[in-house]
């Protein structure tokens, strides 16, 4: 089967692996016209490309890195922004899969599985998601986690092909384990200094803390002292920085980026999530390039941005064109078979590599299909118009379709559970009553600044049965909604909002709930709060005093997800919010900062949101009930 849509005046051929002998490396003038006028239009049902689970023998002066070599950021002709540049000086993308967090799948970690990216995905990086805290590197794991990143490097190493390490900071401001990342990063630069293929994510998705503000405790700040940690050991390799706001607010790096203190070889992150993730984010990314800011997507997927589900092909196709037109790297989420929707695997696949077309997700098809196509085309301007010469691929005519048959022999099944804390069926098996009615419905404002909030909605079943069959919640807003997690917005008229359940969050067990949160941006003088509330067609407040419009501040609503006790997300890999800012230090309740209650004012409060046969979701509340800001922390 031919891949279509390949750039104008490029003839498509596909070959029968990803990796069979490849070509030399493009032109700068024919790879440049073809990235800018390519369109993608990736299928997520059907693979275009045979995946049959074969590994290729492929010499290494044919791989990612034999033909590409070490890697910088720098300026190519044609494109607005630095980008990715390969040894040669030629413009290079990079097309990634990423792990989920090291500790949670590190049974993915390993040779085969990457040489099968390589050899049939169509991919040519890595990158490694290594949290450090979450149970991670910091928090127990670091001696595990060493050994899958000498496993790592090692394999792609010898299969040439790029990884990144990315210190997976996830909602917090990275300047708090600072010491802990420059230990590490000085230690991991030192020992891979001499090799082409490392690349290093300081910070993967900060928050609570703007790009620069000349705090001394800003990204700008810590970004430095990483990337000033990891020149000072001779490693002049490429550094991706995380940016504000869950790695979104990347337009804000124009302002003050560190080559403005002579450190280059540097990116800057965009992370997005494609059901959730429109023209707002876009348009950031859009205004960072016109700036000049190298630009590299560490982070995306096609699911919403709660990880479940959501699916938009078709916005997904939308943004890998702006990306492939801007030549800017990518890594998708994640190669892991967790059961959500951003899983690469099929929950059912027991296998760590060599995997076949029916045992991939939409996820999966979909990133092989993107990934292929633009290796087919690359492959086809370097055939074409490159400056050396290589092997046409022995059958341009591969299956379309993927193997019916999984491999009878499956490799067996991996020692780390695939996710406890994800259930298949989040509904309460051990209740035989249910039910279809007397929910209610509570929102409170968890965050306001001004010029956007954070919003909590939940969602109760005070009966004594379980609830069956979906909820539905309506209400109007002063404002926009730019990203909502554990929901879908099913109708959206003028400031009229109808948003339902996630699927997994349909069935509420007795006496508990769920709940769903959104960012919104507004005037500073609106009220982020819902107005007209109801659901299930019933108004909030109709049926007793726990169904509600809240204007008091919920902070322990963590717009990432509640946590397990494992440090697993029950309702995301990495769930966050679109276009929301973190607080810029004023408290929401408007109190004065310099009031400060005593410790002994603040309660707690805990309870069960959601309860299945084998796990939970809890929520614990702490409230200060003084009319003054408490300070100092609590535990």
């Amino acid at each position: 089967m031919l891949a279509t849509g390949c750039a104008t005046g490029v003839a498509a051929v596909s070959a029968q692996s990803a990796v069979a002998a490849q070509p030399a490396a493009a032109s700068s003038v024919d790879y440049t016209q073809a990235m800018k006028s390519f369109t993608a239009d990736a299928s997520g049902d059907q693979l275009a490309y045979a995946v049959n689970g074969e590994l290729k023998d492929v010499a290494y002066k044919d791989t990612p890195v034999g033909r590409h070599g070490k890697l910088s950021i720098g300026k190519a002709a044609g494109f607005s922004a630095p980008t990715v540049l390969d040894e040669h000086g030629q413009p290079f993308q990079l097309r990634g899969a990423s792990t989920h967090g090291v500790q949670w799948f590190p049974q993915y970690i390993n040779r085969d599985a990457f040489q099968s990216l390589r050899d049939e995905w169509g991919i040519n990086m890595v990158r490694l998601a290594l949290y450090p805290r979450e149970g991670g590197y910091l928090q127990g794991s670091q001696a595990k986690m060493d050994a899958k990143i000498e496993e790592a490097v090692n394999a792609a190493n010898e299969l040439g092909m790029y990884v990144i390490l990315d210190w997976h900071v996830l909602n917090y401001n990275p300047n708090g384990d600072a010491d802990k990342a420059e230990e590490f990063f000085t230690r991991y630069a030192t020992k891979y200094k001499n090799l082409k293929n490392v690349l290093y994510e300081i910070d993967n998705e900060p928050t609570s803390t703007s790009w620069y503000d000349g705090s001394g405790n800003d990204l700008y700040t810590y970004s430095k002292r990483i990337t000033k940690a990891i020149r000072a050991t001779g490693n002049q390799s490429v550094v991706i920085c995380g940016t504000n706001t869950w790695s979104q607010d990347v337009d804000a790096v124009a302002a003050k980026p560190l080559s403005a203190d002579g450190i280059g070889n540097v990116a800057y992150t965009l992370h997005f999530y494609a059901g959730t993730h429109y023209d707002n984010i876009k348009n950031k990314l859009r205004t960072a390039l016109a700036a000049g800011t190298p630009v590299f997507v560490s982070e995306f997927g096609i699911t919403d941005a709660s990880g479940w589900g959501g699916i938009d092909i078709a916005n997904a196709n939308d943004w890998m064109t702006l990306l492939t037109r801007n030549n800017i790297s990518y890594a998708a989420w994640s190669l892991c078979n967790k059961g959500e929707g951003a899983s690469f695997l099929k929950e059912s696949t027991s296998k760590t590599s060599k995997w076949t077309g029916s045992e991939l997700s939409t996820s999966g098809i979909w990133l092989v299909n993107t990934s292929r196509r633009i290796q087919a085309m690359v492959d086809v301007v370097s055939q074409s118009g490159g400056s050396g010469t290589g092997e046409t691929p022995t059958d341009p005519t591969p299956d379309p379709t993927p193997d019916p048959t999984p491999d009878p022999t499956p490799d067996p099944t991996p020692s780390e559970p695939t996710d406890p804390t994800t259930p298949t069926d989040p509904t309460e098996p051990s209740d035989p009553q249910t039910t279809t009615t007397g929910l209610t419905v509570e929102a409170k404002v968890s965050n306001d600044w001004g010029m956007g909030a954070n919003v909590n909605v939940t969602v109760s079943n005070p009966s004594d049965a379980t609830y069956k069959g979906g909820w539905k919640v309506e209400f109007d807003l002063a404002g926009t909604i730019t990203n909502l997690w554990c929901g879908k917005v099913v109708s959206h008229t003028g400031n009229h909002y109808v948003v339902s359940d996630a699927c997994w969050n349909a069935s509420i067990a007795p006496k508990q709930s769920t709940s769903f949160g959104f960012g919104v941006s507004k005037t500073p003088t609106s009220s982020a709060l819902p107005t007209n509330l109801t659901v299930n067609g019933i108004a909030a407040g109709a049926s007793g005093d726990s169904s509600k419009v809240s204007g008091s501040t919920d902070s322990t609503k963590d717009p990432n997800g509640q946590k397990t006790s494992d440090g697993q997300k029950t309702d995301s890999p990495d769930t966050k919010p679109a276009d929301t800012k973190p607080s810029d230090g004023q408290p929401s309740d408007g109190q004065p900062s310099d009031a400060k209650p005593a410790a002994s004012a603040l309660t707690a409060e805990a309870k069960v949101n959601s309860n299945w046969a084998v796990g939970a979701t809890v929520q614990v509340v702490v409230n200060n009930k003084t009319d003054a800001v408490h300070e100092g922390g609590w535990t």
